[in-house]
Order: structure tokens, then sequence, then C-alpha cells
């Protein structure tokens, strides 16, 4: 892995951006220095002798910047650079750079981040099982698409539209073990059967040893699904070399079998440092643990779809016909909950919901819909103007709640005492919401409500942007969406406004 250039850390040590003048050696970490926070335009000037022709050296910074936080390196979407001695032993360059991102899209997504990982991992977690946290996130969350709203390579359409390309995966795979200082490389090279643009995993560092785990390829399922597979999860350079091409000189070697046992693994959940799935060979229940890697048999029957909540594991039972069943894990009882075939099992934060080739889908855990909601009536009532598929309303004047209203029926109650604010709903494949004071989102203490009616819906189900289910309430005429403040937000089946 020698490299020319000055590691990030190295740069840093060393007072990092502070100087403009650098060593040839360091510029590779100060153009990452510099994309790190997003800068558009910015220059540098090399002093000393240059190891190779500029245009040779500003390349091979481009072609390695992805081993040095490419969460910011690989969203510049592209870059111009001009260069000039400014004397016998200087150089002058000008950058300037565009990225696939905003700065407002990157705060929204590192705060999802955290989020997220606040809840499928905590402390008391192994590395291990924090890895398979993430990637069965990853996989079960999103879906491979190249036709998106938005660039399909970035990690912001990948959580907002919940689909996107290989780099989108690993990217959020590599960002999201960084945040759990697991070390992590996002790989940049080749794989059978990939496009021209090549393809993108990741390598990941357990006790010393390294591994690659390609959640992209581990990610079976069509949309909506829950399917998942282990083949090419923390696995060798033996083994990738067989449909995976990448540079050797750039990545730490993965030599160690560790973790071959789990290849064979699919459609399986992890719960409580153990994996619950089919065996390999007879799809027969069986549950491995996942720091000895010890499997053992739990059931005779056959099983698909597996998926835990509450310590409960939920499954196709297909010596059965496919249909629905529980296994209690801490009892070992088993329970047989439908007569109709299961065609997939989803979970999120607050719901499991089964889905049947026939019938209604049956759903477990917090009530979607609540009972009642209370509105209190507003202190100032103003207009929101509709613009096709967007509303607009603002409010200025002394603090008091607000109730913006449509004449289509959508309307939005802002309980919260405002001064000043501006409201911009857009309701086209998501409802995007933006509240902002002085340009800035709104600070609200208590909920608002958006209230849509229900000709504009044919469900009543919505979520977050992370999946989970938000609470809404249905009365004779429209839903009540409880809001904290500016979101993106899902509706099952948005018909959207005639």
């Amino acid at each position: 892995m020698a490299i020319y250039f000055e590691t990030l850390q190295q740069f840093k040590d060393s007072g990092g951006l502070k100087a403009t003048t650098i060593t040839a050696k360091q510029l590779l970490p100060a153009v990452v220095a510099h994309m790190q926070r997003m800068d558009r335009t910015f220059s540098l000037q090399i002093n000393g002798r240059l190891p190779k022709p500029m245009d040779e050296l500003l390349d091979e910074v481009f072609a390695l910047c992805h081993l040095q936080q490419p969460f910011y390196t690989q969203h510049c979407a592209s870059r111009n650079m001009r260069y000039k001695s400014v004397s016998k032993s200087r150089i002058k360059i000008d950058f300037t750079l565009r990225y696939r991102m905003t700065r407002e899209e990157e705060k929204w997504v590192l705060g999802e981040i955290r989020r997220i990982l606040a809840r499928i991992t905590c402390d008391d977690m192994s590395v291990i099982q924090k890895i398979i946290a993430v990637h069965d996130y990853i996989i079960r969350a999103y879906d491979y698409e190249m036709q998106t709203d938005g660039s399909p390579f970035t990690v912001y359409t990948f959580m907002h539209e919940r689909q996107g390309v290989c780099m989108a995966y690993a990217l959020l795979f590599e960002k999201m073990m960084e945040e759990l200082n697991i070390p992590c490389y996002y790989v940049v090279g080749k794989a059978d059967g990939e496009s021209e643009f090549g393809h993108a995993w990741n390598m990941v560092e357990i006790d010393g040893a390294w591994y690659h785990v390609d959640a992209t390829w581990n990610d079976l399922g069509k949309k909506g699904n829950h399917e998942i597979r282990y083949r090419y999860f923390l696995r060798s350079d033996e083994v990738f070399k067989r449909d995976h091409q990448w540079n050797l000189d750039h990545y730490p070697p993965c030599v160690s079998d560790r973790f071959d046992q789990l290849s064979v693994l699919y459609d399986v959940v992890l719960y409580n440092g153990k994996l619950y799935g089919p065996h390999p060979k007879t799809a027969e229940l069986i549950v491995m643990d996942v720091e000895k890697l010890v499997a053992k048999k739990l059931l005779d029957v056959r099983v698909q779809y597996c998926t835990v909540r509450e310590a409960m594991l939920y499954f196709s039972n297909f010596s059965d016909g496919g249909t629905l069943y529980r296994y209690q894990i801490e009892t070992g009882e088993l329970e047989k909950l439908a007569e109709q075939k299961v065609e997939r099992i989803t979970v999120d934060e607050a719901h499991l919901t089964v889905t049947f080739e026939a019938g209604e889908p049956l759903v477990f855990g917090e009530e979607a819909v609540v009972e009642s909601v209370q509105v209190m009536e507003p202190d100032i009532t103003m207009p929101l103007m509709r613009f096709g598929d967007s509303w607009f309303g603002s409010y200025e004047g002394k603090a008091a709640s607000v109730m913006f209203e449509a004449p289509d029926g959508l309307s939005l109650y802002i309980k919260n005492p405002v001064k000043q604010l501006t409201v911009d709903i857009l309701l086209h494949k998501e409802l995007d919401i933006r509240m902002t004071s002085a340009r800035k989102d709104a600070q609200l203490t208590e909920r608002a409500q958006l209230m849509i009616p229900k000709s504009f819906v044919t469900s009543a189900e919505v979520k977050d942007t992370a999946g989970q289910t938000i609470a809404v309430v249905e009365q004779k005429e429209q839903l009540v969406i409880p809001l904290e403040g500016s979101t993106k937000l899902f509706i099952n089946g948005f018909a959207g406004p005639s």
C-alpha cells in the first residue's frame, strides 16, 4: 500500500489548511481536506521539487482521493484545475469543484445516519455484530435502482428516495463504519457483469484483519422484499478475485477466511448476537452465534423471510404451505398465526408487516393510527397558495399560532407561537415540507399538524426516510400527520392532488 502522498491525519497533524503553501506530498490530503469542507473554489501553492509533471500529479491525486474521506471526495461531480509558476520553486493551483450534494443535504444525511445507528446498534454490541447490523439494514432498507429523481450515485438520493446504485451502497456503509469507529475502505474497481462505470464495495477491519464486504451484491431482493445473502460478506481477496477486480496496491490485503462459515447463509436476521434463518441446504430453522460461528438446529420446519420483533421470530413456514408462524426465542414456543401464504415480511421501528399473496396485510406492533387528535383554534388564519403540486404560505406579525389553509382542503396548523414563518409544501411522489424563519429551519417546541384530504391518498401509511411508520389520525375527510419541523415523508399509495 505504498503511496507517495501523506495521509490526511499526517497533514492535519502538521497544521492542515492553516497554510496554503504545501509540499508535493501534501497535495492529496490538502485537496481532500478542502473537499471535506465542500469548498467549491480554493487555491494551493506547492513549494519545492515535483516528483512528476503537474498534470500527472493532479491525475494521481484525484485517482487516490477516494482512499481518504470518500463520503466527500466521491460526491465531487466535476473538477477544473488551472496552475502557473509564481516563482522558480513554487506553483499555484486554482481549483473549481462541483458536488453532487449540497451542504444542507450533507447535514440531513449525517443526522439520519446518526439517528439510524442509534436505533440499530448499541455500545454492548461487538464489532462483528455492528457490521452485520449495518450491512443488513442497508440491504433491507434500500433498493438497487439506476432510474432515480436525484443522482443515483449520492447518499442523499439513496436515503431520501430509498434507492440508488453500488456507489451509494458503499458510501453509506463506509460512513456508518466511520461513525462507529470501525476501520473501513471504500473500494473502487470492476466486477463481472457490471457496467462500464465500474463497481464499488468496502473493506472492513476486525481484530487486525481486513475483509471484503459487497452489500450491493448481497442484495437479492426486488423492491420492497426482504431477501439477503452473505456470499460477499467478510470474504478474502482469494474469494473476491473470482469476480471482482481492484488495484491491490491501494488497499490492505484480505487474507483471513475466519468468517467463511457465514457466506452460505441467506435470509437471516440478527438478534442478541445470533443469526436466525434457514439452513443453507435443508432450509430448516437454525441459529448461529456470530462470535463462535457455531450453528444449531432449532426446528424441523423449512423457513423463509425470518424477521425479529420483540424477541419473536416471524417467518413463512414452507413445511406448512408457506403460511405465517411465530417462534418465541426465549421460550421456544411455536405458534401459527395465519392460513394465507406469505409473500413477504418487513419490519421498521414501530411495526412488523406481513403481506400475503391474497388478503389484507397483517401488522404487529404499535398502533399506526391513534384514536383522536386535538386541534386548538389558531390565533391567525393565513392562505396557502397552490402552484401545481406545491403550496406556499407565509406569516409575519405578532407571536401567534397560525393555521395555513388552501381551498383544496390541505392545511397546516402551527401551534407553536411564531412571529415570522414561511411554509413550502411539495406533494410529488413524497411529501416534502419546509418551515423556515429568517431563512433557517423553524424551531418548533410543539408539534405541527398537517391535514391532507383523503382524496389525495389511497392509504393511511406514512413513513419517514428511514422507513419508520409515522402515527397518523384518520378523520372523516382527512389524514392528520404530526410534524416535528421541516421533513420528508413517504405516503404509501399516494395519489396526489387532482
